[in-house]
């Protein structure tokens, strides 16, 4: 299926708002949606819109970003206005949202999807959870415990999203970075759903 073809408006608007190499990231990251949408049992094509979109606000500049989070439902929340690199995926939800007038494939299912990608949080919607997974999974990434949480998620989706999640608050962890604690939440919520 050729989704460029079939999303080429919604393509066109995110090259535009993104340089070479995070059009890619964000290229492999539709692929890989839409690939585990279809183990999953998920609309194949609305998960590659979502990996498409899911950095839309990422290259901003960063007082745009600000303003765009403040319009989010983590617009007051501290711990993602302290730390920057929180702030596109709000920011890229809100955008959505205020480009759906004129794109109406971007609805909610879409800006939810964006909004969760970065945090994860419990009781994810299969859509935000295959673009959680697919972000950090997609064929461009490379460290060193991607093998073991490619092999997880294609065990089962719960298996991976905890793969993904250990994976990210270790890494986190060790270089002694800020951890939100919705992170945590999310990642407590998926091991208890794994036993």
């Amino acid at each position: 299926m050729d989704y460029i073809k079939i999303y080429q408006d919604e393509y066109e608007l995110v090259r535009s708002r993104l340089g070479e190499a995070r059009l890619q990231h964000s290229l492999g990251v539709a692929q890989t949606a839409s690939l585990l949408a279809e183990k999953y049992g998920a609309d194949p094509a609305e998960a590659f819109l979502a990996g498409l979109c899911h950095d839309i606000a990422k290259e901003l500049p960063r007082e745009q970003q600000l303003a765009l989070l403040k319009k989010s439902a983590l617009g007051g929340d501290a711990g993602v206005l302290q730390h920057k690199q929180l702030w596109h995926a709000p920011a890229g939800a809100v955008l959505l949202a205020e480009l759906e007038p004129q794109y109406p494939r971007l609805n909610g299912a879409v800006q939810g999807a964006c909004l969760w990608h970065t945090l994860g949080r419990p009781a994810m919607t299969l859509l935000e959870s295959l673009i959680f997974v697919a972000d950090l999974i997609e064929p461009g990434r490379d460290f060193p415990d991607l093998p073991q949480i490619r092999a997880a998620v294609q065990q089962n989706l719960t298996a991976g999203i905890n793969a993904c999640m250990q994976g990210v608050i270790g890494f986190l962890e060790s270089e002694q970075s800020f951890v939100h604690p919705l992170a945590y939440e999310a990642w407590a919520y998926y091991k208890k759903m794994g036993v």
